[in-house]
């Protein structure tokens, strides 16, 4: 019994499965969460530690090198980098490809824990996996009012609602100004009744602690009994008997007061607080967005008068636009598609067919996403968008095999039986070309790995289903709905001048055909021309790494000089606010200095502004050109600031890969002075190359210190260490902790410390009372100095980091200037007398990850064509046939690479995955060619020259129209219109470049090689 029988008997159970299936794809499809990027890991943890107030080197040997050795050991660990600033250290870890990150967290807490008694015991110390939803996917300013009001209205009353919204992960809020009861103590006072700032806290900290002190039983009721001394206002912190009868209002005014100022939090230059929202891991940001609004919308007639909260980013836009795009794609794509079939085909009942596999493919492949555990993102609806023009091929094979075979015989189950049967194995067999290119691709690893993995996923899933369609549902339809009527030659109209000239083009192909096949040596010639144009193209051809696309928000990080103060950096960094906030592009900026967007160690002369732009069809000008325009301001204003910029979504991943930058040149050395020499030599060098922007020659800028050394004779005669000298100049300066009080539900915290008049003037700070009356200038000298701001180490060795980003140029092309640059600079030599001291120069950055994905992704596409072959050999149960065909491939990637250079488009991953797409995809018409060529050896024993020449005039049709088909459904990506085409863009190109190629080849150069290798009269045994 053949499969169509089979189907035909059954056609009511196949009718069911594949509704049922449907309805469960549109189902699926109304509940699939949206999201901009597939669900990534990376094999990256971060260790934050921060709270000590050392300067950087001190926190180098005291804090960074402990921790790097304890997690250095961990299994995996393949890279260990850290960022050391005053009073922080943020360390990176780095473990291998296919790490268990989960076990991996656990012992490098556990390594962590172990060694934390050592540290230094103020320290803050924490330690996360790094995801993306560690980043915001909403952004929300409050502003209208004063820094502290503010940051508790967002603390205190919008965080509790936005944290129970189903799909949050966390909700940080920050603000330049927390509230804090300060108790403020002069310090003669303290002095003349023998108490430092550390006594008074610890009186209060005691004071006002509530204990659980025991338990009793009263009229059958259990009585908890409880210490009553509760602190509720600044007055009952005055309140607190000291010693004797001594108050703390005696010694000290205490006032509701803020945190000392380390960071500032700003709103379209007005000040605000932040409220960032992040995703849990398989959360719907469109849902998430959504809630959040109205949450949003619901609270704003509850907040003070002048208070109003404003949006100043959510990825939820860019989520609608980039679905709405690819949407668009796919409905104009599958309208191309429909009416090349109709022009074939010439009627539209038997297009409808062929047609109808393109929504029930989709359906039936988004049911499978769910199953999967897919999202609806820019790479599965890329993936489902490229499939328009792949998942129509099958049923247009089958579809037109059925119509010819009508055309021969007026019976039409045994027409649709010979037609299906006859094709089953090759397009099966082609089918699966596509989809054996995708299996190497999970040696891919990292982020190129899992973006394309996801779209690899899909794809195969659609043709997949695609090919059971075509083999199932389109012969049943066909049986019922198609007569000789629907196969019969149009008389007049549009469609018939198409048809006249397309039953023209099958003889004169085949007549064409007779003529090539008789000079081989010129095919040859040819294809070998091909491969030498294609090698000039390769080394031509700009390349780079992920596609960037115009997200609709940046980020603008800036830097001041080291040991800027934190006015003087509001003031600059002020300016830079208000070229932003006249730049008719821009909607709305949030500000951080001191603070970053994710999970860092920041210093106060550092910080970041998020500008979100006006939707596209509202501004003339792409975010590329409005970066280039404020960069320019910017530099041309505020030459002191060192500002970098990036977009969102991109510095996201970046940063999750461990490769923020896109240049990036390391330097290695036992000597900081020599590799900050080396540095500043390659400085000019490298500034003068086009297309490098914001470059940063790694050398961290001075920052001022005050060193105190104290005299240990001095302080041992008063019975004192340099440590005690030094905690009661810390409680004096930085404050003590003193507990807290409770108002409501909110907890203010409470420190003592000395007045701001002793605080911040030096010459005040030598009359400063230690252990009683003795001024602390008669126990310690000051001396001024100077110390590195920062410090980098690698795999725990001293380093220096080069930066730059790339605009205008791709990156390939500035990283070759930037390697004649290097070789034109060589370090100096090392030894022991040498400056260089053994200086090492490593290229990392976005460049280092674009190598190793291209290193991979040549393996994958190797490993494709090795695959495709298997596929072959299995069908023509021969070597030669895969070989002369898969000989076309190489030949075909050269119009990939001429349609890239044409466009102005880089090879980066998203092309390569285009040329091994397009391996899968060239087989497909060569194996129709050739497997209607064996048929008809097989069946009728002509020789193979008769045998091809015919193939060639039967199989024109059909493979002429699923090249078609492919090249208009991608047609639309290939255009980028929309949000985030800028991905699928140069895939597209690709395809169609090769594809438009290949075709001519595989129709003349295939035959030709072949009839060349087994000889015109070679027959099948």
């Amino acid at each position: 019994m053949t499969l169509f029988a089979l189907l035909s008997r059954q056609r009511r159970f196949v009718y069911l499965i594949v509704g049922i299936l449907s309805v469960a794809g549109v189902w699926a499809a109304l509940r699939l969460p949206s999201a901009i990027y597939p669900e990534l890991r990376f094999s990256r943890i971060t260790i934050v530690a921060q709270g000590s107030t050392l300067g950087a080197r001190q926190i180098v040997f005291g804090v960074t090198r402990p921790l790097e050795e304890a997690v250095s050991i961990v299994p995996g660990v393949t890279r260990v980098r850290s960022h050391t600033i005053r009073g922080a250290t943020e360390i990176s870890i780095t473990f291998a490809s296919g790490t268990d990150m989960d076990r991996a967290l656990q012992l490098v807490r556990a390594r962590v824990n172990q060694i934390q008694a050592t540290l230094p015991a103020d320290l803050e110390i924490e330690i996360e996996q790094l995801t993306p939803s560690l980043f915001p996917i909403v952004s929300y300013n409050v502003e209208g009012g004063d820094p502290a009001t503010l940051y508790d209205l967002a603390r205190y009353d919008v965080k509790p609602l936005l944290s129970r919204v189903p799909g949050v992960g966390r909700v940080d809020v920050q603000g330049s100004d927390v509230r804090e009861i300060e108790v403020i103590a002069d310090p003669a006072r303290l002095a003349a009744h023998g108490l430092s700032y550390s006594d008074l806290a610890d009186a209060i900290r005691r004071a006002i602690t509530v204990q659980a002190v025991g338990r009793v039983a009263q009229d059958y009721r259990q009585y908890l009994i409880v210490t009553d001394q509760e602190a509720h206002a600044a007055n009952d912190i005055g309140d607190v008997i000291v010693r004797g009868g001594l108050h703390v209002r005696d010694l000290a005014t205490v006032q509701i007061g803020t945190e000392d100022h380390v960071r500032i939090i700003a709103g379209d230059g007005r000040p605000a607080a932040l409220i960032n929202i992040t995703r849990q891991l398989g959360g719907n940001t469109l849902a998430l967005a959504d809630s959040v609004a109205r949450i949003m919308t619901a609270i704003a007639p509850t907040l003070p008068p002048g208070v109003h909260v404003k949006r100043v980013y959510d990825q939820a836009l860019l989520v609608r636009e980039a679905v709405r795009a690819v949407r668009d794609a796919m409905l104009i794509g599958a309208a191309l598609a429909v009416i090349v079939l109709l022009v074939f085909l010439r009627h539209g009942r038997i297009t409808a067919i062929s047609a109808a596999s393109i929504p029930l493919t989709l359906a039936i492949t988004v049911f499978v996403m769910r199953l999967l555990g897919q999202t609806f993102n820019l790479m599965t609806l890329g993936a489902m968008a490229i499939a328009i023009g792949l998942v129509i091929d099958d049923a247009v094979v089958i579809t037109e095999n059925i119509a010819r075979h009508l055309r021969l015989t007026g019976d039409r189950a045994k027409a649709i039986r010979a037609a299906v049967q006859e094709l089953i194995w090759p397009v099966t067999t082609s089918t699966l070309t596509t989809v054996v290119v995708f299996l190497p691709l999970g040696l891919l690893q990292g982020v190129v790995g899992q973006f394309f993995a996801a779209l690899a996923t899909t794809l195969t899933v659609a043709v997949l289903v695609s090919l059971v369609l075509a083999l199932t549902i389109i012969p049943l339809l066909a049986e019922q709905f198609v007569t000789a009527h629907e196969v019969e030659p149009t008389r007049a109209g549009p469609l018939a001048r198409a048809q006249a000239v397309l039953d023209s083009l099958g003889p004169r192909y085949e007549t064409a055909l007779g003529a090539v096949l008789r000079h081989t040596r010129r095919i040859v010639l040819a294809a070998l021309a091909l491969v030498v144009i294609g090698i000039g193209l390769w080394r031509l051809v700009e390349t780079g790494f992920l596609p960037e696309m115009d997200e609709g928000a940046f980020v603008l990080d800036y830097f001041t000089p080291g040991g800027t103060a934190l006015n003087e950096t509001d003031r600059e960094v002020g300016i830079a606010e208000r070229i932003l906030a006249v730049t008719p592009e821009i909607e709305g900026t949030s500000r951080r200095t001191g603070a970053e967007l994710g999970l860092f160690a920041t210093a106060q002369n550092t910080g970041d502004i998020v500008a979100r732009l006006k939707a596209p069809g509202r501004r003339s000008r792409d975010i590329f050109a409005v970066i280039d325009d404020v960069r320019d301001k910017v530099n041309a204003s505020v030459p002191r600031l060192r500002i970098e910029f990036v977009q969102i979504l991109s510095d996201v991943i970046n940063d999750l890969a461990g490769n923020p930058r896109p240049v990036e040149i390391k330097l290695f050395g036992d000597r900081l002075d020599s590799l900050e020499a080396y540095a500043r030599r390659l400085e000019p060098g490298l500034d003068s190359t086009e297309g490098l922007e914001d470059l940063f020659n790694g050398v961290s800028e001075p920052s001022p210190e005050l060193l105190m050394r104290v005299n240990e004779a001095e302080a041992g005669r008063l019975g004192l260490t340099p440590q005690d000298v030094g905690d009661a100049v810390s409680g004096a300066l930085l404050g003590a902790q003193a507990g807290e009080i409770r108002s409501e539900d909110r907890p203010v915290a409470v420190r003592v410390r000395a007045p701001d008049s002793v605080r911040f003037d030096p010459l005040r700070l030598r009359a400063l009372p230690i252990a009683g009356a003795t001024p602390l200038g008669s126990l310690a000298t000051f001396t001024s100095a100077e110390s590195r701001m920062s410090l980098e180490r690698e795999n725990q060795q001293q380093m220096i980091a080069m930066t730059a980003d790339v605009s205008g140029r791709s990156l390939g092309g500035i990283m070759r200037d930037v390697r004649r640059v290097l070789a034109a600079q060589p370090p100096p030599p090392g030894g022991a007398g040498g400056a260089g001291g053994g200086i090492r120069v490593a290229l990392g950055g976005q460049y280092e990850s674009q190598q190793e994905a291209f290193r991979a992704l040549l393996l994958v596409l190797f490993l494709a064509a090795v695959s495709v072959c298997a596929v072959m050999v299995i069908q023509f149960e021969s070597f030669v046939e895969p070989l002369v065909v898969l000989l076309v491939a190489p030949v075909s990637f050269v119009g990939a690479l001429v349609l890239l250079l044409i466009t102005g488009t880089a090879l980066n991953v998203a092309s390569f995955m285009g040329l091994i797409l397009l391996v899968g995809l060239i087989v497909k018409n060569g194996i129709i060619l050739l497997d209607f060529t064996r048929l008809r050896m097989r069946d009728e024993g002509v020789p193979l020259a008769v045998a091809i020449r015919e193939a060639a005039r039967v199989r024109l049709r059909p493979i002429l129209m699923t090249t078609l088909c492919t090249l208009f459904g991608l047609l639309p990506l290939a255009l980028g219109i929309g949000a985030g085409s800028e991905l699928q863009r140069p895939l597209a190109l690709a395809v169609i470049g090769g594809l438009v190629l290949s075709t001519p080849i595989t129709l003349f150069a295939v035959p030709t090689l072949l009839v060349a290798i087994r000889g015109a009269d070679f027959r099948l045994q």
